[in-house]
C-alpha cells in the first residue's frame, strides 16, 4: 500500500488529504478544512446557515481551520435572525448540535 499526502482545493476551502492506493483504487480522506467548513470522510461541507433579519444568509463558522465535526460550527451572537416565529438574536455564539 502506498500513501501520498497532497493539498487540494475543494468548494472554497483548502483541504489536506491522505490517499491510499490499494488494488488499483485510490481512496482519499479529508483531514483538514478551512475556517467555516468541517471535514467529512471525503469532503469539506460548509457549516449550516440561518436567515438574517434582513433576508440575507448568515453562514456558520468555526473557531479555527481543521475542525472535524459539524458540532464545531456556530452562528455568531449579536446578529438578528428570523424564522417563521419572528426575529431573534443569540446572546452567545450558537453551536450546531445533533
Amino acid at each position: 500500500m502506498r500513501k501520498k499526502g497532497l493539498l487540494y482545493l475543494c468548494s472554497g476551502c483548502i483541504a489536506a488529504f491522505t490517499c491510499n492506493v490499494t488494488h488499483g483504487a485510490k481512496i482519499c480522506k479529508v483531514y483538514s478544512c478551512n475556517v467555516g467548513y468541517y471535514a467529512l470522510e471525503y469532503s469539506c461541507p460548509r457549516c449550516p446557515s440561518l436567515v438574517r433579519a434582513d433576508g440575507s444568509t448568515q453562514y456558520g463558522t468555526t473557531s479555527a481551520a481543521g475542525m472535524s465535526a459539524i458540532t464545531a460550527c456556530y452562528v455568531p451572537a449579536g446578529v438578528k435572525y428570523k424564522d417563521a416565529t419572528g426575529q431573534f438574536e443569540f446572546t452567545s455564539n450558537c453551536n450546531y448540535s445533533r
